[in-house]
């Protein structure tokens, strides 16, 4: 076996036994809204960090837990916004919306990339009214893009609700309505 063949070979091995351990915990946790820092207590064997966070990343992107973009408005689908300072209010209109929508179709506006790339001191500012698990959630993800959209999960609305009452920035929330 060449060199090539054998490093694509042992990358894949690599990459199966990861899996086989602790790829379906990871992806679990993930879909319980777990941070990076919560999954890798809960795994049985330490994974260095950086692995923790592809896997995450690469399951988020991959269910669409973790968009870069909206699908583009055309025939098919229609986007509903929903810009809400006052919390009680935002929170019913949330659920109305996702109970109409399906949490599968329902998405927050995060600029989280473009602030921690450009801004650092604008994104500690801005989430410095959600707990320390909040924060931990939103730095442990991977944006990858200036501003990303996340499922409106029970962790996601929660954090969007908290921003929405107690920053002065603008927060969007999308609805979206398949029109089959």
């Amino acid at each position: 076996m060449n060199g090539e063949k054998k490093g694509y070979f042992e990358a894949a091995l690599s990459d199966f036994v990861f899996d086989v351990a602790a790829g379906g915990a990871i992806r679990h946790l993930v879909d319980r809204g777990h941070s990076i820092e919560q999954i890798m207590n809960e795994l049985d064997y330490p994974v260095p960090r950086p692995r923790v966070e592809k896997a995450v990343y690469r399951h988020m992107t991959e269910s669409g837990i973790l968009l870069d973009k909206l699908p583009a408005e055309d025939e098919r689908v229609d986007i509903h916004i929903l810009k809400e300072k006052d919390s009680r209010k935002l929170y019913e209109a949330m659920i109305d919306n996702i109970d109409k929508y399906g949490v599968q179709n329902s998405y927050m506006e995060c600029p989280f990339g473009i602030w921690m790339k450009n801004d650092a001191g604008k994104m500690q500012q801005v989430i410095s009214c959600l707990t320390s698990r909040e924060q931990e959630y939103i730095f442990g993800i991977r944006w990858e893009r200036n501003i990303m959209y996340h499922r409106l999960n029970d962790r996601m609305r929660e954090i969007g609700i908290k921003l929405s009452g107690h920053t002065d920035e603008e927060w969007k929330f999308y609805f979206i309505e398949s029109k089959k």
